[in-house]
This record gives structure tokens, sequence and C-alpha cells, in this order.
């Protein structure tokens, strides 16, 4: 496993999810820039802190299994992702204290989504370095 690739993915997946969310989130109460810095300091602890070493897991638990078909490999990988997106959220849940908020579906929804997306949003940014690095480590 590339420790490095893995905090570039990491780097990268917060710069694209804050833009992404913000775009989103955006309306006419508040600007832009608000949303930027709001999902900055909000999103990057939680990409750093659960969904980097969840990442690591994920990509450890996989490396395990022999895949015959490569489509079911990233079919498979696509979906680990999403479901260690909504178990990153339930576990930003229970360290921020929620209690039986969790349980409360439409009020979990959307944050969950997001850490669906966030998770999503990295697996491809990840698996497209990790291509990139192949084809330019093959040329030299």
């Amino acid at each position: 496993m590339n420790m490095g690739r893995k905090l570039l993915t990491t780097v990268l997946t917060i710069i694209c999810f804050t833009l992404a969310a913000s775009l989103i989130s955006m309306n006419e109460s508040y600007s832009f820039d608000f949303y930027i810095i709001m999902y900055l300091v909000y999103a990057t602890p939680l990409i750093v802190l659960i969904g980097l070493p969840l990442s690591i897991l994920l990509d450890d638990l996989l490396c395990r299994i022999q895949f015959v078909n490569h489509m079911l490999y990233l079919s498979t990988r696509i979906l680990g992702y999403a479901c260690a997106g909504v178990l990153g959220m339930y576990i930003y849940y229970v360290l921020m204290g929620a209690g039986e908020e969790i349980l409360n579906f439409k009020e979990t929804l959307v944050l969950t989504l997001l850490g669906a997306f966030a998770a999503i949003l990295f697996v491809m940014i990840d698996m497209g370095l990790e291509v990139w690095l192949q084809t330019r480590s093959r040329k030299s």
C-alpha cells in the first residue's frame, strides 16, 4: 500500500468535497465563501481522522480477497467505500454524543449521504491516482 498516494488522495478529496458540497449547499442566505470555510472546518478532521483509517482498513481487507472479475473488484471497492462513509458518519455521531438522535432517520440522512459521497469521491480519486502512477512508472 502506498501511503503517500493515500495522503495525496486525502488532500484532493478534501478540496473536491469542499467545492462540491459548497456548490450543493449554496443558497441566497449565505455566500459560497461561508460554505467553503464551513465544509473545510468540519470535513477535514472527519476525512483525515475517520476516512483515512477506514480506507486503509478497507484496502487491506480487499487485498486479501482474490477477485476473478475486475468489474466485481471495482464494484465491491466502490460499494465498500460507500458503506465506510456511512459508518464513518455514524462514528462521528457517536463521538459527538448524538445519543438517540442517531436513530432519527430524517435527521441523519443528509449528513450520512454526504459521508457516502465523500467516501465515493475518495475511492474515485484514489483509483485515478493509482492508474496515473502506474502509467507514469511504466514510462520511466
